[in-house]
């Protein structure tokens, strides 16, 4: 075994300018090219994912969350390319991706293990062609496996029943327990290391059947190897722990927060290197630091600033030189502004209330507690208004102190205190 299982990958490949520069959302595009940083996060997982390399099985299960545009998609693509990029044919490793409302049912779920479990037996295949074993063609095999010993068991894709006796619940629908469908699969699946990566989870069903599931995930039966790491919104945690899930080991919940100066800086250098641009390497620096410095380190800004600021360096021949920098950095603070404005379009209430709310946070250090909250609500539900504010980024828990609460990037609260409102008149 290797002293240090699963380092971070190789950077993706970049993109043409123009295709990086058109890109309207970081989410929807794969991994990111330039991402950087997030060492201390990514190592969490790296640990997590070591363990169950080493055979220890149950309790892993990891919660990144954020607000928007705090990079937890980046960082779950990089974490599905490091289990990838570990996997080999002597020892398979499948990273699936998981959408938040499957996860109420134990059958769909499993099938997706072994489907993904079945199309990496394929991948490894065709890299060792001529030597896979027998066993590495045999797990090729394994999804139809799956169905077929699933269907002899009488197990139905609905759930119709259990060894041919069915398990009703009280309205008439059939049931099957989720640990019976792990167990049943855990034959097919012991020669993988399972990673489940969940996007979204902040918006994981609430019910029975979830909690049955996670349950699984968190400790599977029959000593399946397999980890789980959930990448949510800031309320993720609150949300999982309704699903069932109420303890974690030490350090696997992780709260994505701003990025150091140098990784932002980083990784605006390394965007600005990418793309042949000409230009003085202090005019370069001057510009990296300036473009990192507005950037405050959140990782949407870092990406927006430094799109702004290849806008303007291409209209001008593709040289970076310090009579255009105003002019960047002007573009880069309008990117910022749009971005905020969409934040704050997305609350449920008026403008005044998130003014009047990032002034009284200012007054008390940046901090709000969470009674505190109920003066700009009149009679209206606190816990909507809260999960509404969490889930669109204007309001963030702090990291050691629950149901206290803060504007997660500093010029964002510059941004609602500035703003033109005021409460209306009695």
């Amino acid at each position: 075994m290797s002293e240090r299982p699963f380092p971070k990958p190789s950077p993706a490949e970049p993109l043409p300018l123009e295709t990086w520069l058109d890109q309207t959302d970081r989410a929807e595009v794969g991994r990111e090219p330039f991402f950087r940083g997030r060492h201390a996060e990514f190592d969490v997982f790296r640990r997590a994912v070591g363990s169950l390399h080493d055979g220890r099985v149950g309790g892993g299960t990891m919660i990144f969350q954020g607000a928007p545009g705090a990079g937890k998609s980046a960082l779950m693509a990089e974490c599905m390319e490091a289990v990838r990029c570990h996997s080999t044919p002597e020892a398979p490793w499948v990273a699936v991706a998981i959408r938040p409302e499957t996860l109420n049912s134990a059958i769909d779920v499993m099938m997706l293990l072994v489907e993904a479990a079945s199309v990496e037996s394929e991948r490894l295949s065709k890299m060792a062609p001529g030597t896979a074993t027998g066993k590495l063609e045999g797990l090729v095999e394994i999804g139809r496996k799956f169905y077929r010993e699933l269907s002899e068991r009488g197990i139905g894709v609905a759930g119709v029943s259990v060894g041919g006796r069915p398990a009703t619940g009280s309205n008439g629908e059939t049931h099957v327990p989720s640990e019976r469908v792990f167990r049943d699969a855990a034959p097919l699946l012991g020669d993988f290391h399972l990673v489940v990566l969940v996007d979204e989870a902040q918006n994981t069903p609430v019910s029975d059947k979830t909690k049955g599931v996670m349950g699984c995930l968190h400790d599977p039966p029959a000593g399946i190897p397999l980890v789980a790491a959930f990448f949510g919104l800031s309320d993720t945690q609150q949300v999982l722990r309704q699903c069932g899930l109420s303890r974690f080991a030490r350090g696997r919940v992780v709260t994505l927060d701003l990025l150091p100066f140098d990784d932002a800086a980083c990784a605006i250098r390394d965007i600005l290197g990418t793309y042949g641009f000409t230009g003085a390497p202090e005019d370069r620096e001057v510009w990296v630091n300036r473009l990192a410095e507005l950037s405050q380190g959140w990782p949407q800004h870092v990406n927006s600033v430094a799109v702004a600021a290849c806008g303007i360096i291409r209209a001008n021949g593709g040289r970076i030189d310090s009579g255009h920098l105003d002019e960047a950095m002007a573009a880069a603070e309008e990117y910022k502004r749009e971005y905020y404005a969409g934040r704050l379009a997305a609350g449920s209430r008026p403008p005044w209330v998130y003014r009047q709310m990032a002034l009284a946070a200012r007054e008390k250090g940046g901090v709000l507690p969470h009674d505190d909250l109920r003066q700009f609500l009149a009679q209206e539900n606190l816990d909507e208004f809260l999960t509404n504010a969490l889930h669109v980024g204007l309001l963030a828990e702090t990291k050691h102190l629950p149901y206290h609460y803060r504007i997660p990037i500093p010029s964002f609260g510059d941004y609602l205190r500035e703003l033109p409102v005021e409460p209306p008149t009695a």
